[in-house]
Order: C-alpha cells, then sequence, then structure tokens
C-alpha cells in the first residue's frame, strides 16, 4: 500500500508575492550596505602619510628574510595597496603556558619560530573618527591585516599607528 502524501507546492497570491519581492529588496539593499560602508564625510579629512606597524606572528625562523625594505605590501582581499616597507625587526614568539609546578600560566618563547615586526608608511586621509590608507582601508589599532609582498603572505594585528606629516 502506497502512502498518499501530497506533494509540496508553493501558492503564492499577489500579496504574498510583493511581501516576499520587498523582503528580498530589503535584504539586498541592507548586505550591500554591511559590504559597502558609506565613505567618511571627505570636509574634514586630511592628507597625511602614516606609519604603522604589522607583526606577523609565528614565522619559521628565517623566513623574515624574505621581507625587504621599500617592498609594496597589498591587502589580501580586496587588492589595496597598503605601504611600502621601512623598517623590520624580529622578536622571539611568545604563548602563554601553563607552569606545572607553580600551577600559573607564563610567558614562555616557542623555539624555530619568530614574530616580524614589519613597518610600512602610507598616503592616508586622516579624520576625527578614522585613519583611511590610500582613502581606501580602514587602519586601526588591533585590526587583523592580512596582506602580501613579492614571494610571501602574512596576517597580523597592527600594533602601532602613527601620523607621521599633514601635506599641505
Amino acid at each position: 500500500m502506497e502512502q498518499n502524501t501530497p506533494k509540496f507546492r508553493l501558492r503564492l497570491n499577489l500579496f504574498d508575492a510583493v511581501v516576499l519581492v520587498i523582503a528580498l529588496i530589503a535584504a539586498a539593499f541592507m548586505a550591500w550596505l554591511a559590504l559597502n560602508p558609506p565613505p567618511a564625510s571627505g570636509d574634514d579629512a586630511e592628507d597625511c602619510m602614516v606609519r604603522y606597524t604589522i607583526r606577523f606572528q609565528r614565522w619559521p625562523e628565517g623566513n623574515s628574510a624574505l621581507v625587504q625594505i621599500g617592498d609594496q605590501l597589498l591587502d589580501n582581499g580586496q587588492n589595496h595597496n597598503l605601504g611600502e616597507v621601512v623598517e623590520i625587526r624580529t622578536a622571539p614568539t611568545e604563548m602563554t603556558a601553563l607552569d606545572q609546578e607553580a600551577g600559573r600560566y607564563v610567558q614562555a618563547e616557542l623555539e624555530g619560530f619568530e614574530d616580524v615586526l614589519v613597518t610600512l608608511e602610507v598616503p592616508a586621509k586622516a579624520s576625527e573618527s578614522n585613519i583611511m590608507a590610500n582613502g581606501k582601508y580602514v587602519l586601526r589599532v588591533g585590526s587583523m591585516v592580512y596582506l602580501r609582498g613579492e614571494g610571501y603572505m602574512g596576517s597580523g594585528p597592527i600594533v602601532a599607528l602613527e601620523e607621521m606629516e599633514v601635506a599641505k
């Protein structure tokens, strides 16, 4: 014996169709606003040079030689120019580890890895609310940056940010 189960059939009247179309348009508009935030008011933004430092974390020892002064770094996702490398430093990679004897967490050096601190300079527009590299990419201390250079890619937080000079 076969069960007599009716197949699903969507029945929309005119009112349902109009409500559905309006909801889809509103969702598309909200998604567009989320992905393309309105630009900051250009009235109060000043042109300036910005110097900021990114900490590439947990690179294998010796890989910091891939980064060269003068490299142009690009954002991995949006392909924006994020500046020119002006300084490179290395630091030991540290991680939190449990000290079994003392029963507390301590900072311990991770063998075989290093953190690479890369300082970049880029022209920017600075306003009271934010700093935008090349007028397109918002720079904030603590935000993660995913970028690439010639022959390498890296990610890390912005650890320092300073406005160098105001261009007039």
